[in-house]
């Protein structure tokens, strides 16, 4: 634990370094930082979508009444005729 502090301490006592960051150097920062918040906002979109949607009831299909299924007759099946050669 001494030795985090005594870490903080040298770091918040740094001097301040002019250096020049440059454009390639900044948006690359700035599009790395926003890359990773937006793969977070994915990833916790992607966990909730499915209970929020159950919740929400978005999506539901038009259900087919009972009757329709009662009365709808089975296909017969195809019967497959092989050529002989």
């Amino acid at each position: 634990m001494r030795f985090f502090l005594v870490l903080l301490l040298a770091l918040a006592v740094v001097p301040v370094a002019n250096a020049y960051t440059g454009p390639g150097l900044g948006l690359g920062i700035v599009g790395t930082v926003l890359g990773v918040l937006f793969s977070l906002l994915l990833a916790v979109l992607a966990i909730f979508w499915y209970p929020l949607k159950r919740a929400l009831k978005i999506g539901n299909k038009k259900s087919v009444p009972e009757d329709a299924i009662a009365e709808e007759e089975p296909q017969p099946a195809e019967e497959k005729v092989s050529d002989p050669q």
